[in-house]
C-alpha cells in the first residue's frame, strides 16, 4: 500500500515538472540555434569578388558575435508579423554597447585606456581642433546616418580618419573626412575625375560611407569587425578571421594576423567617441564649436569660374569652395550641363538672377595660345604640361587634329593652372586596401563643350 502510494507520488511530480523541463531544454537548444548572430550563421566564408556591394540584400543575421548564447541588446518592441525582430532596428542598435561596455575584457579595457591617454593627453590640442572643426559637420552626418538606419555614434568615424579635413589625403591615396579610396569611393557612386573629388564633399562622402559601412556590418555581424573591415579591407579581417579561428575583433587584436594600426583602430574609435561624447570629462572645456554646416543648392548651367560664382555670392572664392569641396579645379565641371552649387543660405534667389542674366564670355574666362604650324592640341598640352583629354575638351576638339599656324586655343586661365587648394592635411596614415571585383581605373570621358571658340575671350 505504502509502495503505491509512493509511486503515485512520484508520478503527480513528474507530471508537474516534465512542462517545465521539456520548455528549459528548448530554451536551451532549439531556441538558441535560432538566436541571429550564432557563430555558425555569421561567419563570413565568402571573398569579395563573391558579394557584390550593390543591390545588398541584407539578412536576419545581425547581432554581436562575442555574445552567442545572449543576445546583445534587449529585444526591441515591435516585431514583425512572423515575431521576428525588424533587422532594420537591430542595424541600428546591434554592437555599439559593446563599445563602451567590455565587461572582463581586459585586452578591450587596456587598448582604448591608452588610445583615451593618447587623445586627452599626447596630441591634446590636434584633438581639439578635430572636434572643433568636426561640429560643423556633426548634423548634416548624423542625419544621414539616421537616414541609412545607421547608429549616429559612427559619426565619429572620420574624427579618426582625417579629423573632419575634407580634403585630408593619406599615403594610400585616400581621401576626404571618410577617407575613401578611389576604387571604393566610384564603388559608392562618387565621382573621382579631373574637375571633381566628391569623397571630399561631406555629404556625398557620408552617403557612401553608410552605405559601405551596413555593407560591411551585414558581411561581419559585428560593429568591431565591421569598423576593423573599414580599416584593412574586408578580405583581410575574413582571412584573419579564418586563421585565427575566431569571431572577435578583440582576440585577433593578440596575433600577429592584422596590422599594428588595424589593432589600434577600433580601440582608437571607441576612445575618440567617448571624449566627443563628453569632452569636458577627459579635460576639453570651453570648446568652441563652429556654426553647422549651412547652405541653398542652385541648379545651374555651366561654363563659370568659382571666382565670378563667388562674386555673385559676396563671398571669397576660398568659402565658395568651403562649400562645395568636390570642385578641383578653377571652374564647375564644363561636361556636364547642370551642376548642384551650394551657395550661402538665403541667397538662391537671387544668386539665380544674377547668374542666368550674365552672358557666358563673362562668367567664364580663358587663356589664349596661337598654334603653330604643325601643333596639334596632343603637342600643345605636352608642351604647356596640360592634360590633353581636358585641352581637347576645352577647345571641343579631338586630341590629335593638326590645327593651322594661327588657330586660337584657348586654355585654363595662368593663374588657376595646376593652382592647389592649400589645406593643413591630417596627417593620418591610411591602410585601407579595399579591393571589389570588377573595378578598373577608368578614363574620364568628356564630352565637347559647345561653342568654345565664340565664347571663351580672356576679360
Amino acid at each position: 500500500m505504502y509502495r503505491t502510494i509512493f509511486s503515485a507520488a512520484v508520478l503527480s511530480l513528474l507530471i508537474l515538472i516534465m512542462p517545465v523541463k521539456s520548455e528549459a531544454l528548448f530554451t536551451d537548444t532549439e531556441a538558441m540555434s535560432n538566436v541571429p548572430g550564432t557563430l555558425q550563421d555569421n561567419l563570413p566564408h565568402r571573398s569579395v569578388s563573391d558579394l557584390s556591394t550593390k543591390g545588398i540584400t541584407y539578412s536576419e543575421s545581425i547581432m554581436e558575435h562575442s555574445f552567442i548564447s545572449v543576445p546583445l541588446h534587449p529585444l526591441p518592441a515591435q516585431e514583425d508579423c512572423d515575431g521576428s525582430i525588424r533587422k532594420e532596428e537591430m542595424l541600428l542598435r546591434g554592437g555599439f554597447t559593446k563599445f563602451t561596455q567590455y565587461g572582463d575584457d581586459t585586452n578591450a579595457a587596456e587598448a582604448v585606456s591608452a588610445q583615451l591617454t593618447f587623445f586627452a593627453d599626447t596630441i591634446k590640442k590636434k584633438f581639439n581642433q578635430w572636434l572643433v572643426r568636426g561640429s560643423k559637420y556633426l548634423p548634416v552626418m548624423k542625419t544621414i546616418l539616421k537616414e541609412n538606419n545607421l547608429p549616429e555614434e559612427l559619426v565619429y568615424v572620420p574624427l579618426i580618419e582625417s579629423g573632419y579635413n575634407n580634403f585630408a589625403k593619406s599615403p594610400a591615396q585616400a581621401a576626404g573626412p571618410w577617407q575613401f579610396i578611389a576604387g571604393t569611393a566610384r564603388d559608392y557612386n562618387l565621382k573621382v575625375n579631373y574637375w571633381v573629388d566628391e569623397r571630399q564633399d561631406p555629404v556625398k562622402s557620408t552617403y557612401a560611407a553608410s552605405k559601405y559601412l551596413r555593407f560591411l556590418y551585414e558581411k561581419f555581424g559585428s560593429w568591431d569587425l565591421a569598423l576593423a573591415a573599414y580599416n584593412a579591407g574586408e578580405v583581410k579581417i575574413e582571412k584573419a578571421m579564418k586563421m585565427a579561428n575566431t569571431d572577435s575583433y578583440w582576440s585577433l587584436i593578440t596575433t600577429g594576423l592584422i596590422a599594428k594600426e588595424t589593432k589600434l583602430y577600433v580601440p582608437r574609435f571607441i576612445a575618440a567617441k567617448e571624449i566627443a561624447i563628453e569632452p569636458e570629462r577627459y579635460g576639453f572645456n570651453d570648446l568652441e564649436y563652429e556654426t553647422p554646416l549651412e547652405y541653398d543648392i542652385v541648379v545651374v548651367e555651366p561654363p563659370a569660374t568659382l571666382d565670378f560664382i563667388a562674386k555673385v555670392a559676396g563671398i571669397s572664392t576660398a568659402k565658395i569652395r568651403d562649400l562645395n569641396p568636390e570642385l578641383k579645379q578653377w571652374c564647375l565641371p564644363p561636361d556636364v550641363s547642370k551642376y548642384r552649387l551650394r551657395v550661402p543660405q538665403g541667397m538662391k534667389d537671387d544668386f539665380r538672377l544674377i547668374y542666368e542674366n550674365t552672358p557666358d564670355h563673362q562668367r567664364y574666362t580663358l587663356d589664349k595660345y596661337l598654334a603653330k604650324k604643325g601643333e596639334s592640341i596632343k603637342k600643345i598640352s605636352k608642351k604647356l604640361h596640360m592634360p590633353q583629354d581636358i585641352l581637347a575638351e576645352i577647345n571641343g576638339t579631338s586630341i590629335n587634329s593638326k590645327l593651322s599656324e594661327g588657330t586660337l586655343v584657348y586654355l585654363p586661365p595662368s593663374d588657376m593652372q595646376h593652382r592647389e587648394v592649400t589645406h593643413n592635411n591630417v596627417t593620418h596614415r591610411d591602410t585601407k586596401q579595399v579591393k571589389h571585383s570588377g573595378i578598373r581605373h577608368k578614363a574620364v570621358k568628356h564630352s565637347p563643350v559647345k561653342s568654345t571658340k565664340r565664347r571663351h575671350t580672356k576679360g
